[in-house]
């Protein structure tokens, strides 16, 4: 079997330019035995984030292709924020227009911030 690297899925889910971030806990992959892993807590990754799959991340390690759910990934991952109550996405939108990124950046609802990370919009599929 040929492991799947960042490069070979790079167009086809129009990834990001890599950020960089480090887990925040030990994260276990063991659903195909062939690619499993155990990732250390404190280990530095790049992710990227895929306009294709708004709501994934995508990273490498040892050699194989690994995804993670943008709205949960605060809990494993330095620099992302926690998912905002769909109240206050609401509140966003109608008080200025505006919606905050998984990683802080102010950008409209249908978009994307400097870093390649996607409105809250986005990733939880309202728009």
């Amino acid at each position: 079997m040929t492991k799947t690297r960042i490069n070979d899925i790079r167009t086809s889910h129009q990834l990001s330019a890599p950020k960089t971030v480090k887990t925040r806990q030990e994260l276990t992959y063991s659903k195909f035995p062939e690619t499993a892993c155990t990732i250390p807590a404190g280990t530095k990754l790049e992710v990227h984030f895929s306009e294709a799959r708004p709501g994934k991340l995508y990273f490498e390690f040892n050699g194989s292709v690994r995804v993670a759910t943008i709205s949960n990934a605060y809990k494993n991952f330095t620099g992302f924020r926690k998912c905002p109550s769909l109240n206050s996405i609401q509140k966003m939108e109608w008080n200025d227009g505006a919606c905050m990124t998984c990683t802080g950046h102010k950008v409209e609802p249908d978009g994307y911030g400097p870093d390649g990370s996607p409105s809250w919009m986005l990733v939880l599929g309202v728009i």
